[in-house]
């Protein structure tokens, strides 16, 4: 009798113990603020830690003649993503990250984000993380009158549309962040996309990455 009460016992302590530590693993999967991500992490043991695996990869595809790993993140899964603690759209938003093939080092991560209402947000947390005022910064401006941009067709463009590009250094973390905040005041309400690439100023692919991205026509350092 005594035996039996003590056996029943452990046991039912042992199923609270499990249910406690699921319900841990739970709430942490699929979360993850940028700001804590570092540069020369392993890519794979990152994914591993929000409960993914290359396998989720939203690209769909490996590309067998470049060194380099892009994991797109998949927007069926949910997921609960931030920059600066600032909300990511999972169904809207497009996020990837990259990593080297050999040896698994993270050293970018890239971002476009729709219509988000975290963008301003964002940029100033981005300045205060790089502890001063942009090391670029350049706006354009596109109306009807004196149109610069050109649409999908080559065709100039009429709506009224803000651009503004800025670069940050942040030498502390020696990483580079470069943005395009696009903004069409003629759509109602205004319509509006904030593009990100963060760099890890260190690696070998940095100069190779802001070429093939185009970046260095206005940032070459």
């Amino acid at each position: 009798m005594n035996c039996q009460e003590k056996g029943t016992g452990k046991l039912v302590s042992q199923t609270a113990s499990t249910s406690v530590t699921h319900k841990t693993e739970n709430s942490t999967q699929g979360k993850m603020d940028f700001k804590d991500l570092k540069f020369g992490t392993n890519g794979e043991d990152f994914l591993k830690e929000i409960g993914l695996t290359a396998n989720d990869n939203a690209s769909g595809d490996f590309n067998t003649s470049v060194d380099y790993v892009e994991f797109q993140f998949p927007k069926d899964k949910n997921l609960n993503l931030s920059l600066f603690s600032n909300t990511l759209q999972s169904a809207t938003d497009d996020v990837s990250v990259f990593y080297s093939k050999n040896d698994k080092k993270v050293w970018c991560y890239e971002m476009v984000l729709q219509n988000n209402p975290n963008t301003d947000a964002i940029l100033s947390a981005i300045e205060k993380k790089a502890g001063h005022k942009a090391d670029f910064s350049d706006k354009k401006v596109n109306t009807k009158e004196r149109p610069i941009f050109l649409d999908e067709n080559g065709e100039f463009k009429t709506d009224h549309i803000e651009e503004t590009i800025q670069v940050w250094e942040d030498k502390e973390a020696k990483t580079t962040f470069f943005t395009i905040h696009t903004v069409n005041l003629s759509k109602k309400p205004n319509e509006n996309t904030l593009k990100i690439f963060a760099l890890d100023k260190t690696s070998p692919k940095y100069k190779e990455w802001i070429s093939y991205r185009s970046l260095d026509m206005f940032y070459n350092k």
